[in-house]
């Protein structure tokens, strides 16, 4: 989460002001003083308020409890547990743990270059790969034929089409967004049991 985002806070009794995030730390934020009075006053500490904000048009929230004030005016609010953000696509995203174990290879129709990595997440509507070689995918590209390792170690053979493409310098590799093309009814089930076993290793942490 990074500082100075406007945010609007609302209060039990439905008050709504707003204020902006003036640092993070590893268990604390720290908000801007307000200039309601009404709710300058509430801003003690123990009182629970609800946080909406937006950053880089992504809307999230979160609940979190005031800790107590700074010299300044400024508040301290203890770091939330859970930050909650809806995601701008149909099917929700599963992370994937181990991505070295779930290899990744296909075609790029028309062309002779091939794209190798990892499956990075996948939902039911398709993956992301993280692929760590230079590679002339680019959006719009159809990938076929293409080969994904599954949980159990055995591969499925489906074809995708490219929706984006991002290189990520601090991971180390470009991320290849794919939304599944023509999935006949046996290969919906193994992604749907895919995806099964990766939340539940998930939910095991």
């Amino acid at each position: 989460m990074e500082s100075h985002v406007q945010v609007s806070l609302v209060f039990d009794n439905q008050l709504e002001c707003t204020s902006r995030l003036l640092d993070v730390s590893t268990n604390e934020l720290i908000l801007d003083q307000l200039n309601n009075r009404a709710a300058h006053l509430k801003m003690l500490p123990g009182t629970v308020i609800q946080v909406n904000a937006k950053h880089h048009a992504v809307p999230f929230n979160f609940s979190s409890t005031i800790t107590g004030t700074l010299h300044d005016g400024s508040y301290l609010m203890a770091m939330p547990e859970k930050i909650y953000h809806p995601q701008k696509r149909s099917f929700f995203r599963v992370p994937i743990e181990n991505i070295e174990k779930y290899k990744f290879t296909a075609a790029i129709q028309f062309s002779e270059n091939l794209i190798s990595g990892y499956v990075y997440d996948v939902s039911f509507g398709g993956i992301c790969i993280a692929v760590y070689s230079n590679s002339y995918v680019k959006k719009g590209s159809i990938l076929t034929p293409a080969s994904m390792t599954l949980k159990d170690g055995s591969t499925i053979q489906l074809d995708l089409t490219v929706c984006s493409v991002k290189k990520s310098p601090l991971e180390g590799f470009t991320r290849v967004g794919c939304e599944f093309l023509n999935l006949t009814s046996q290969e919906k089930r193994e992604i749907h049991k895919f995806i099964t076993a990766c939340e539940r290793e998930r939910a095991k942490k």
